[in-house]
């Protein structure tokens, strides 16, 4: 396509900007050179618009660049920016025409020099020079160049576009010289020296130097065929140069070292004779080299040269310069008359007003430019630096860069302390330094990267890689605070196969961390029974989480913070410390701190004060013993009468034997209603059973609805069965530490770690199993794990658990008004009777089977939603979004129950005749609701639990952007918005990712204003804290709305609990029974209303009686027999009723059960009771009056001896009739109480006397009712006075549990030491420590498992121990086999390895260390093995330590290495073992016979008795790749091959340095290949050779090679010197002949000997 050539000048400031176009030019040349320098002219009017770009001196400074196009933009071509160095015009010039003129770029190396005198040359031939040796022109300029960067040069504006190692093309360099350049010698002249030299062409693009590799087809392009220059078409004229006068016949050549000699030239024309020439080479002293020089200068000198400068069309053509060729590429064009390949040389382009644009190009043909080339060369070797005497220098590609950069300068190393995820402070030091830009011995080098190395700041510790980087500075963690570490640094070369030299070591101290945690929240207070309580909710005093590195509490007591006492270092988070021994009704005061891991200190806490309650008061004491005192009388006035009474009752025994026939058939009756009893509870079992099937179905499909994802724990990654979502709580599962000296000693690895809570030695130690430490979270995506980090979202999460628990108490109370109607429920069914209640029973386990299956439905239906939504969810923050949805259609669905409820309680209330079914309805569905609101809340749980994993994932993704920006990331603040963060956080321990339009700059306050971090590393981590961020809102916005749908379902559910209830009390008439510890609230209660306390605490000294804490326990234990030998039964104290009482309207009263409470009037009739069943403890004071006796019913076997005492008559109930004749004897009789007028005593005037004469205490004599007078158990708690019963009225051993009343045992109470083990039960104590105590898991010796303050031990079945851990680590035993993890990739520790003998039958036994390793779930089909085998199944015991390498698969290649001490027969000792390194790789470990697979062996044997052998073997019968070879490389590299013994040594020498190759020994041969055949051969015995005679041929042979061929020479061994001898024939295998000639004048005579030397050829 035709197009045109338009051209523009750009004026630019000196290494600066762009100026503009420079418009308007009166004309302009500018000429664009390959591997030169070219010029440019501008004349310009300062009248011009655009003259201000030469409105400037010339001091100044001006760039200008042509720029062209074809139409299609303008744009610089290469070569074509100049620089002004001058101008002209005259003074008198009207129109102020100036002149200016300048050169290309590259004639700035003209004013850099190699002024460098440090580099110097000290003494000998090339004294006072600069030498680079064997360097390649990159190394060279770059060094050059850079030293004058760094004077302030030139070089500073000018950029490299190639490297020590590199062109400009990317190719390696393809020759090296030593050069030795003088001071002053110019960069310009150097460049031109090494294009000249062959070694590169160049150009600039801008301010870009190139350099090539000479010829490179990067740069000269070969547009030979593409671009065809024809005349008239694309040039307009054709001027041509042709020269003869170079031309030479024969050429003198003088080098150095007296080199000189004479080529002749026979194809140059001589029209007038031979024409000479001279030619000087200096620094050049050999002959050939010279003589290669010279060769093309002669081709040269025979023939004509030309050179060709062309006229160019510039518009409607093809090809237009600087567009589409450029000066150095090849293009066709006419010469003299036709067309050839030329090289286009130069460029040049031209413009005048009103003339247009013109192009012209200089073209030399391919002869000529060689020559030219070659004419140049030979100046630059006679002109500035010797090539080492080489032609072309030595190429690059048969050596390597072996150059060292220099150690780096101004290491600077800067500690910090930040608090890692483990809640621990750790260092972090950044170490930075200046720029390594040359190698040591001064030339420019590219680095790499630089390495970093660091140790602890003393003797012998080792050196530990930190890492990497191209940048200046890297930073590296996990460093103990306080101590000093010891820092380094060194280059590592782009090219160079050598490390750089270290830096100078730089010594620093790692920062402590010295910041507390922040000051806890004041403490509440309480005090009861003596005892005070000071309780932590766990937060700050800000309402905050506790910070990561948060220890523990202390407990302080004081008026004020500078008088605050420490009573307790122990409280490690939320919960209760207790204070006893205090005297009651004093005050006190207690504040709290936190303690970091550091040890440091907050500040204390608000104070809280109280006063000690007392357990009880004087005024109740005194109160007891006057109560005591006074029963103790109306003990003695009772016991009087009752003795009387007892005497009465005597005489009745007749008459009660009705009462004792009807009392029998009472307990036979009784005993049918028991097994009718008996025959209900068994059929309300089965139907419990029933309803235990149905709860465990709907818990099945409960569970099923929750159990699409799993959450696993520990130490190893789980593998099977994992879906989207699982979640993996990784816990840590080994702790390390030394042996025995630290880094000088093996590391032991154990499942716990220790720590002192406070002296060292001198303080309890705690405990911790790593199995509860989790040290991160990480949730499976379908194809890996990924991490979830811990949030700095604490409030939140607090916030979520406080709904959860809010949840938790409210299903509580809901389960509680359930328990409380069905008590109710239970009441009325009671009332019934027994058949009724055994059909109510049934009917109720029906009704609540048909709900638990309706609650199954529905689980399945939500099982089937939860599917659906796991098989959805894509994101953490999604599953909680669509789990709140779940959680909020439960709660809709609680509801409605709930309604539904409310309504049948109404419709309860309304009906009366229909409340008892409504009532059950009302049940039925409340206790729907509450399933469904229980569904709801652990929904809402699962929601809290995503959102708390999106809240991880802000911390840990805030934690990397801490740490990728370089904040100390422990107690760094990461704030995400858009404003700018308030004046308070403006520190540098804050990082503030600034999301304004979406940014997410991560941005650090300098100290004076916020700076943006551009490290990508820093601002992909400050996305991924936004994004984390974003979907941890939405996750907890979600997880909100969730637990307050399902807080809405419980309150509900609570309702319809409510309504339940109520109308079940409406349906019964009867009173509610309230359970629990803590005194009901009083609202609602009406008189009846029952309240069955339980104990709440159980409590024991934590340490010495009286003088320790106490603690409290919500159960007891016991043992079922003999303590330690027996289970032992755990007693919840919720389900020990110590007291009931009855509301009375105004307060709780003492309840005493009688029959009226609980039977219906006329239900218990004689027959239901059994035989003595009715004892004076059943029976009420008064109770048994004489219309409830049958006449004779109650006969004296019917009672319990000492049952009817006094209180149980009526008044006037014992008549006459009642008594038994001769009953009433005279010690029945009061003194003086019969007289005469009484002695005829009738019916009448008994009951008459009884009635008026009570027995009264008066009546009974002192100390007439003794023990055995009163009946068993007749004396109850109404018969005794207050404080009648003291100590020593109380039988030994007579007060069991059952008799103490709740919270009556205290502290004060329990002697110290009666606490033990066995009263203790299993899992009480958490979060204690224990000092001097044994923890075993048995009491016999050398069994199971035992740790104490010394050491872990563990023994096996065998009373072997197997476990050995103490606290010193110097003595430690583990035994068996370990592994790092139970799959995957692990490491096992095998004291049973086997190992065998491939293709053979000997065996091995021994210890190994194996590195199982997988590729994806398949293991690798032999694992690496380091192994010690100390037993063979042949020779018996030996020793030997294997390195395997192991393969992924069958019949891969391995690698296998051996020591061994092994006897060669069994129980060989001393000579009779064999020591062997062995060392074998093959491409098929698994094939036995070599001959089917490549291999190679070292075996070097040291045989007992005999010697020792060493070989090196490679076999390849493939005909592939087979080489042994020993190679020494260096300055002073030598390589031996000998032999030797006391006589001497033989074998070869290589040595380098000389440049020798030594041999030493007789010379042999491998038969069938000898090298060499040599011989001192007699030809002829008592031979007569006369003069001019010729010796005829003789054949010498030997046996013939297998292979090739052998050539060789002869002389004579004789003492004639006349008689030569020669090789006539050779080159056959076996043989060659020899002939001679006695070229003198007499005659010998003799044996003739020759010696011959042959060698063998392909």
């Amino acid at each position: 396509m035709a197009k045109s050539l338009h051209a523009r000048l750009v004026a630019y400031r000196p290494f600066g900007e762009r100026i503009g176009v420079l418009a308007e030019p009166v004309s302009f040349s500018a000429s664009m050179l390959h591997n030169d320098d070219g010029a440019i002219s501008i004349e310009y009017s300062m009248l011009s618009g655009d003259a201000q770009a030469f409105d400037r001196e010339l001091t100044d400074g001006l760039e200008v660049a042509v720029e062209v196009s074809d139409g299609n933009g303008f744009k610089e071509p290469d070569n074509a920016r100049f620089v002004i160095t001058g101008r002209s015009g005259k003074t008198d010039d009207r129109t102020k025409t100036i002149t200016y003129s300048g050169q290309s770029i590259g004639w700035l190396l003209s004013k850099a020099e190699n002024n460098d005198s440090s580099h110097l040359i000290a003494d000998g031939d090339n004294k006072g020079k600069r030498p680079f040796y064997s360097s390649n022109p990159g190394t060279i300029l770059k060094t050059l160049l850079d030293e004058n960067r760094q004077r302030g040069g030139v070089a500073t504006g000018l950029t490299l576009g190639f490297d020590t190692a590199k062109d400009a093309a990317g190719r390696n360099w393809a020759k090296k010289y030593t050069l030795y350049y003088s001071l002053g010698t110019d960069l310009q002249t150097i460049l031109d020296a090494l294009v000249n030299g062959g070694g590169c062409d160049w150009r600039t693009s801008g301010r870009v130097l190139k350099l090539w590799n000479a010829d490179s087809t990067a740069l000269s392009r070969d547009l030979s065929e593409s671009i065809v220059l024809q005349l008239a078409r694309d040039i307009s004229e054709a001027p041509f140069e042709e020269s003869i006068a170079d031309l030479a016949s024969t050429i003198l050549v003088e080098g150095d070292n007296n080199l000189l000699f004479r080529m002749d030239n026979p194809a140059a024309p001589t029209p007038w004779g031979k024409w000479e020439s001279y030619s000087s080479q200096g620094g050049v002293s050999d002959k050939d080299t010279a003589q290669a020089f010279m060769q093309s200068t002669l081709d040269d000198a025979a023939r004509v040269r030309g050179q060709y400068t062309r006229d160019l069309i510039t518009s409607g053509v093809d090809n237009l310069p600087l567009i589409d060729f450029h000066a150095g590429d090849w293009i066709t064009a006419p010469t003299v008359s036709h067309g050839e390949k030329v090289r286009v040389q130069e460029i040049d382009l031209s413009m005048r007003q009103n003339e247009g644009l013109s192009a012209s190009i200089a073209l030399n043909d391919i002869k000529y430019d060689a020559s030219v080339r070659q004419a140049k060369k030979i100046k630059g070797i006679t002109g500035g630096a010797a090539l080492a005497g080489s032609e072309s220098g030595t190429t690059v590609s048969t050596d390597h860069d072996h150059r060292v950069p220099k150690a780096p300068q101004g290491l600077v190393v800067q500690t910090d302390a930040y608090i890692g995820s483990d809640g621990f402070a750790h260092g972090l030091a950044t170490i930075m330094w200046s720029a390594v830009t040359e190698a040591t011995n001064d030339t420019a080098i590219e680095i790499s990267n630089y390495a970093v190395e660091w140790k602890q700041h003393k003797d012998g510790a080792p050196w530990h890689a930190v890492g990497t980087t191209d940048k200046l500075q890297l930073g590296f963690g996990n460093l103990d605070c306080g101590t000093q570490i010891e820092v380094r640094v060194r280059a590592v070369p782009t090219y160079s196969d050598k490390l750089g030299d270290w830096s100078a070591v730089v010594v620093a101290t790692v920062e402590s961390d010295t910041t507390p945690c922040s000051v806890p929240s004041k403490p509440t207070v309480s005090s009861k029974l003596g005892v005070v309580a000071v309780h932590w909710d766990g937060k700050t005093a800000a309402g905050a989480q506790m910070e990561p590195d948060f220890d523990h509490i202390e407990v302080g007591e004081g008026i004020n913070a500078a008088g605050m006492q420490v009573i307790s270092a122990t409280q490690s988070g939320q919960g209760d410390y207790v204070i006893t021994g205090l005297t009651g009704g004093s005050q006190h005061s207690y504040a709290l701190r936190s303690v970091d891991h550091a040890g440091n200190r907050s500040d204390w806490s608000a104070i809280a004060s109280v006063t000690v309650a007392s357990a009880v008061s004087p005024d109740e004491v005194k109160q007891i013993q006057k109560d005591l005192a006074d029963n103790q009388t109306a003990l003695k006035d009772n016991t009087a009468k009752l003795t009387q009474a007892r005497k009465d009752i005597q005489a009745n025994k007749s008459n009660l034997d009705a009462a004792s026939k009807s009392l029998a058939q009472a307990q036979t009756d009784l005993t049918q209603a028991r097994k009718d009893i008996a025959q209900t509870k068994s059929d309300l079992t089965t139907a419990n059973g029933e309803i235990s099937k149905a709860k465990e179905s709907a818990a099945q499909a409960y569970a099923e609805a929750h159990s699409k994802n799993h959450t696993f724990r520990g130490p190893d990654e789980p593998k099977d069965n994992l879906i989207v979502g699982d979640l993996w709580l990784k816990t840590q599962k080994y702790w390390t530490r030394w042996k025995g000296e630290k880094n000088n000693s093996p590391s032991l690895l154990a499942d716990f770690y220790t720590y002192w809570q406070g002296t060292p030695n001198n303080s309890p130690s705690v405990l911790v199993p790593l199995s509860d430490r989790v040290i991160d979270t990480l949730v499976w995506d379908g194809s890996s794990w990924n991490h979830l980090g811990y949030a700095d979202v604490e409030r939140n999460a607090d916030e979520i658990a406080q709904a959860k628990s809010d949840i938790a108490d409210n299903a509580a109370k809901t389960t509680d008004a359930k328990k409380a109607a069905e008590n109710a429920a239970a009441a009325a069914k009671n009332a019934q009777g027994t058949a009724d209640t055994a059909n109510g029973a049934a009917r109720t386990a029906q009704d609540t089977a048909n709900a638990a299956n309706a609650a199954a439905k529905s689980a399945t239906t939500t099982a089937g939603q939860a599917k659906d939504a796991a098989n959805a969810a894509q994101t953490a923050a999604e599953s909680a979004k669509k789990t709140a949805g779940n959680a909020e259609t439960l709660a809709n669905t609680a509801n409605e129950s709930a309604k539904s409820a409310k309504s049948d309680a109404a419709s309860a209330k309304t009906d009366a005749s229909a409340a008892k079914t409504d009532a059950a309805n009302a049940k039925t569905t409340a206790a729907n609701a509450s399933s469904v609101a229980t569904q709801a809340k652990a929904t809402a749980d699962s929601a809290a639990q995503s959102a708390t994993d999106a809240a991880n994932a802000v911390q840990k993704a805030n934690t990397a952007a801490a740490a990728a920006a370089g904040v100390a990331n422990g107690k760094a603040d990461v704030l995400i918005q858009s404003t700018a963060p308030a004046t308070s956080m403006r520190k540098a321990s804050t990082l503030w990712i600034d999301t304004t339009n979406g940014a997410n700059t991560p941005k650090r306050w300098n100290g004076s204003a916020w700076v943006a971090v551009t490290d990508k590393a820093a601002t992909d981590a400050a996305n991924a804290a936004v994004k984390a961020n974003d979907a941890a809102k939405t996750a907890q916005a979600t997880a909100d709305k969730a637990s307050t749908a399902a807080a809405n379902a419980a309150s509900q559910a609570n309702q319809a609990q409510a309504a339940a209830k109520k109308a079940q009390t409406t349906a019964d008439g009867k009173n509610l029974i309230y359970r629990g510890p803590d005194e009901p609230n009083h609202d609602g209660l009406k008189p009846g209303d029952m309240w069955w306390r339980t104990q709440k605490y159980w409590t024991r000294w934590k340490g010495e009686k009286n003088n320790s804490p106490s603690m409290l326990a919500d159960f007891y234990t016991y043992w079922q027999g003999t303590p330690n030998a027996s289970p032992s039964v755990l007693v919840p104290l919720a389900d020990r009723v110590v007291e009931v009482l009855t509301w009375d309207g105004t307060r709780f009263e003492p309840f005493d059960l009688v029959a009226n409470n609980i039977l219906a009037a006329g239900t218990v009739a004689a027959k239901h009771l059994a035989a003595d069943s009715v004892t004076a403890e059943k029976v009420k004071a008064n109770a048994i009056t004489v219309d409830k006796l049958a006449a004779n019913s109650v006969t004296t076997e019917k009672l319990v001896a000492d049952a009817v005492t006094a209180a149980k008559l009526a008044a006037n109930s014992v008549q006459a009739r009642n008594i038994v004749a001769l009953a009433i004897t005279s010690d029945k009789i009061a003194a003086n109480s019969v007289t005469t007028g009484k002695l005829k005593v009738t019916e009448d005037m008994t009951v008459a006397l009884l009635n008026v004469h009570k027995i009264q205490a008066s009546d009974i004599a002192a100390n007439a009712v003794t023990t055995d007078k009163l009946a068993a158990n007749a004396v109850n708690a109404d018969k005794l006075a207050a404080n009648s019963v003291n100590a020593s009225k109380i039988v030994t051993g007579a007060i069991t549990a059952d008799k103490l009343a709740a919270n009556s045992v205290t502290a004060v109470k329990i002697a110290a030491g009666t606490i033990t083990s066995d009263k203790v039960a299993a899992g009480q104590f958490k979060g204690y420590v224990f000092t001097g105590a044994i923890f075993q898991s048995s009491e016999a010796a050398n069994t199971g498992m035992k740790l104490n303050s010394t050491a872990l031990q563990m023994w096996d079945s065998s009373h072997n121990r197997t476990v050995y851990l103490d606290g010193e680590g110097k003595s430690n035993v583990l035994t068996g086999t370990f592994q790092t993890r139970t799959s995957g990739h692990r490491v096992r520790i095998s004291p049973d390895y086997k190992s065998h003998a491939i293709a053979g039958s000997e065996t091995f036994t021994g210890d190994g260390l194996e590195f199982l390793a997988y590729k994806d779930s398949i293991a690798y089909y032999n694992y690496p093995t380091v192994a010690s085998l100390i037993e063979s199944n042949q020779v018996g015991l030996m020793s030997e330590l294997d390195l395997w390498s192991g393969y992924v698969s069958k019949n891969d290649p391995a690698a296998f290495m051996s020591l061994k001490s092994k006897p060669r027969a069994k129980g060989g000792t001393g000579s009779g073992v064999t020591s062997q390194v062995y060392l074998h790789a093959d491409t098929n470990y698994d094939e036995s016979d070599l001959s089917k697979k490549s291999s190679s062996w070292l075996t070097m044997h040291g045989v007992g008795g005999s010697g020792a052998s060493a070989y090196l073997n490679v076999r390849s019968d493939s005909g592939s790749l087979c080489e042994v070879g020993v190679h020494s490389q260096g300055a002073k590299a030598r390589a031996y091959c000998t032999a030797s013994d006391a006589n001497g040594e033989i074998g070869m020498v290589s040595d380098i340095s000389a440049g020798y190759l030594y041999l030493g020994g007789y010379l042999g041969g491998i038969t069938n290949r000898h090298t060499f055949q040599s011989t001192n051969w007699r030809i002829y015995q008592n031979a007569t050779l006369p003069a001019d005679f010729t010796i005829p041929q003789t054949t010498w042979s030997w046996t013939p090679a297998k292979y090739g061929r052998y050539y060789g020479v002869c002389n004579a061994d004789l003492n004639f010197g006349s008689i030569s001898m020669h090789v006539c024939n050779t080159g056959g295998a076996g043989s060659m002949q020899v002939m001679g000639y006695n070229a003198g004048n007499g005659t010998y005579k003799g044996d003739m000997y020759v010696n011959a030397f042959a060698w063998l050829v392909k």
